[in-house]
């Protein structure tokens, strides 16, 4: 899979509401969620894309009919028909195009919604008490043992799979001084962890930002038998292959996993200025039902081309 042809998938969409112009796209956006199927449609393409058989077997519905709902959809800017090389030639393949869509209330300058965005490569980790750790660059494989875990390779890291464990990213939080921040979002695909493959492998894998849990998301399985669309070509069919991209939003009211609520946690109990970083967490507790360990996909293996990734609402404080 040629990572250019997946640009643009899974991105940030901001409809300024107060901006006359925008009238059609959000009328688009407006009817394009409209449909319980095409919700539908949505929730199953973000958690595989697919191509239009597909997406009309799983659905029980004719080809023209999924056809007919998905250039509803498109036309909405929700999701993206992209043509990929298969087993049989190019087939046409339909991806979410946004992670996320924000309607902007904002209506004079000084009311504006700013967005702080981080990336950190899956190597670039500042903590790990992993009970064994794998990653992969570009290139190869690296086994690191515990001791050379802060070894050169892994900041090059574009896979990082583990059995169990904790690992720990920082991000800055520069723009939390003087704001009102008004949600944090994090982005990652990520998976269960066993020996080659397993598709029904369950693990418990818990997310904590300043060392404050958020909650548990349950990984459905360790994912195979179909090519990760961004993989290296030297990379065996027979290992884990791609994941999940799985949305955490923080805002005054909850925690929230692909918009789902988790968790009471808000952003005032994670004291984003106590420290001079955020610290993200990704671990399976020890006592946890399914302790099946965790891959973590970079921007060139699994499905979607991107790293860790942190989005950030705000908006400065006035001055006194």
């Amino acid at each position: 899979m040629d990572r250019e042809s997946l640009k643009g998938v899974s991105t940030v969409n901001t409809l300024p509401l107060m901006d006359k112009s925008n009238d059609d796209q959000i009328e688009a956006f407006g009817r394009a969620i409209s449909s319980k199927i095409r919700l539908e449609m949505c929730r199953q393409i973000i958690q595989k894309p697919m191509t239009l058989v597909e997406i009309a077997k799983l659905n029980n519905i004719t080809n023209s009919t999924a056809l007919f709902h998905l250039k509803i959809l498109q036309e909405g800017g929700i999701v993206e028909g992209k043509y990929l090389p298969g087993k049989k030639g190019k087939a046409l393949v339909y991806f979410v195009k946004h992670w996320g869509v924000f309607f902007d209330l904002a209506n004079v300058q000084d009311n504006q919604i700013h967005v702080h965005e981080q990336s950190v490569g899956v190597g670039e980790y500042v903590e790990a008490d992993l009970k064994l750790l794998n990653i992969a660059t570009k290139e190869q494989i690296v086994h690191l043992e515990q001791n050379r875990t802060f070894a050169s390779e892994r900041f090059n890291a574009k896979l990082l799979w583990t059995e169990g464990g904790k690992v720990s990213y920082a991000f800055e939080n520069n723009f939390t001084f003087d704001t009102t921040v008004q949600e944090i979002t994090l982005s990652l695909e990520i998976c269960s962890e066993a020996h080659f493959y397993r598709n029904d492998w369950k693990s418990d894998i818990t997310f904590a930002i300043n060392n404050v849990e958020l909650g548990t998301y349950t990984s459905p399985g360790d994912f195979g038998g179909i090519r990760g669309k961004l993989n290296p070509a030297w990379w065996g069919d027979e290992n884990s292959q791609y994941g999940i991209l799985v949305i955490i939003s923080i805002t005054s009211e909850g925690t929230f996993f692909n918009s789902q609520k988790v968790s009471d946690i808000t952003l005032e109990h994670l004291k984003l200025t106590q420290d001079n970083k955020i610290l993200f967490s990704i671990y399976n507790k020890p006592n946890c039902e399914f302790f099946g360990g965790f891959n973590i996909f970079g921007d060139c293996f699994g499905n979607y081309p991107q790293n860790i990734l942190l989005t950030a609402k705000y908006k400065p404080n006035k001055e006194n």
